[in-house]
């Protein structure tokens, strides 16, 4: 099967013509103002790329034919080919399609390579499918998690559970670690106050982080470092875990915008993250008070207190729907239900104070959002409308409709094709593409400034 490896099925791949060297068809009106600005070869492509994100559109030519029988809750692209596209729907169905399918005839149906749901699958979910994630290494597994409170490993060549994990809860979400070499660990959230880590090698939960005080909606690995991992709850808290120690390592915080200085974290005890420091000072003072013969109230131990101090920690004001640590490892995205999307810096964690405007979110479950490979444009869903924004700025690139009738719940973005799939409660899976209108317009464009 070639799920195993892509190395004969890229040699062959086919790309439609209007896909082929898109680069080339702005280059020579911008190419030369842009370099005569100062432009650099990299940051030239960059900002051709983010200028044609502003252009997508619904492509008519190239369609799904979804099996699904409820709305698209969830999709995953596989980072090995950028080309087999998991997507997950709320009748527990599970289809596979294959992103590269090309026709010869105008208008191109992308059908799945496979689908199943609880009726034609005994080993399927009962309940809905609430996330999917490709194992990272190949395309050869692949895991999904369900409202059934199970997480399952799937043999993508025999399709068949080949793993099962029970949770207590409904399961929210499941990730895999995009740059781990040391571990396949599955991070999967549920609806209590844990995250965990199922090993399927062993087949066992090896780690369960405690910490959150309500349910954890999504959860994420970092891409700078294949033992952090971020959760998001339905308080508004991020917290970063290390899977090599235990507690939590952070917790985000929407009003930190400075980098801690070493002075003020020496200063304020409650900065440092270090208990025996803590209990050592607590330890003494009560020592004093002990030695006085005057009454004195007690003072709350210092633990309980940094305790209290970091349940106040809120990254939104509303739940945690989406996080997502972009592929430049310097970065990450959120999302809440306050209707607003916030930038991060992956290493310091102070916001980053970037504004996105009509960042509308009033999902009741996970909303899944993208990025493209250089972390410059993310895409956003709210309601049936897609938003493209460039990350550094806020800027809106466009506001795309027409794709969708009822609201979008995922969105993926293949980087080879440079093409972008949504899914939606009308149970809908469309692509998102720069048409050869758009391109015609922007080349007349080019042509006019470059005459005037």
């Amino acid at each position: 099967m070639y799920f195993r490896t892509g190395e004969h099925v890229r040699a062959g791949r086919r790309q439609p013509p209007r896909y082929r060297n898109w680069q080339k068809q702005s280059n020579e009106c911008l190419g030369l103002s842009k370099r005569e600005d100062g432009f650099t070869p990299i940051g030239l492509q960059s900002w051709m790329h983010t200028r044609r994100m502003a252009q997508l559109r619904p492509d008519n030519y190239r369609r799904f034919k979804c099996p699904f029988g409820g709305g698209v809750t969830c999709m995953d692209l596989d980072k090995t080919e950028d080309r087999f596209l998991l997507a997950g729907a709320a009748d527990t169905t599970i289809a596979l399609f294959d992103t590269h399918t090309v026709s010869e005839k105008a208008e191109t149906l992308i059908a799945p390579i496979f689908s199943y749901t609880r009726h034609t699958n005994a080993a399927a979910h009962k309940f809905m499918i609430s996330s999917v994630a490709w194992y990272p290494v190949d395309t050869g597994l692949f895991v999904t998690g369900s409202y059934d409170c199970n997480v399952k490993v799937w043999d993508t060549n025999e399709i068949e559970v080949v793993g099962t994990f029970q949770l207590p809860k409904k399961v929210t979400g499941v990730a895999m670690s995009l740059v781990a070499a040391a571990h396949t660990l599955i991070a999967a959230s549920c609806e209590d106050t844990h995250v965990r880590l199922c090993d399927p090698t062993s087949g066992a939960i090896t780690h369960v982080f405690s910490g959150h005080r309500d349910a954890v909606w999504c959860v994420a690995w970092s891409t700078c470092s294949e033992y952090e991992v971020l959760s998001g709850d339905g308080g508004g808290q991020i917290r970063l875990w290390d899977i090599r120690r235990a507690g939590c390592r952070a917790v985000f915080d929407q009003y930190c915008t400075q980098r801690p200085s070493r002075s003020a974290s020496a200063e304020d005890p409650t900065m440092s993250m270090s208990p025996s420091k803590k209990q050592r000072r607590g330890g003494a003072a009560g020592a004093m008070h002990s030695s006085s013969s005057a009454p004195a109230l007690l003072a709350p131990e210092p633990a309980a207190s940094a305790r209290m101090k970091e349940a106040a920690v809120r990254a939104h004001s509303g739940a945690v729907t989406c996080v997502l640590p972009c592929p430049d490892a310097l970065s990450l995205l959120s999302a809440g239900t306050d209707g607003r999307m916030r930038l991060w810096d992956a290493h310091s964690r102070v916001n980053k104070l970037v504004g996105y405007e009509g960042t509308h979110n009033r999902a009741l479950r996970t909303r899944q959002l993208a990025v493209t490979g250089d972390a410059r444009v993310v895409f956003y869903p709210t309601g049936s409308s897609m938003n493209i924004y460039e990350v550094g700025t806020g800027r809106m690139l466009a506001s795309l409709q027409g794709g969708h009738t009822e609201s979008i719940n995922c969105c993926t973005y293949n980087p080879s094709t440079h093409e972008l799939y949504s899914g939606a409660n009308d149970r809908v899976l469309r692509v998102w593409t720069v048409q050869p209108d758009a391109d015609r317009m922007e080349d007349e464009d080019c042509e006019g400034g470059a005459k005037g």
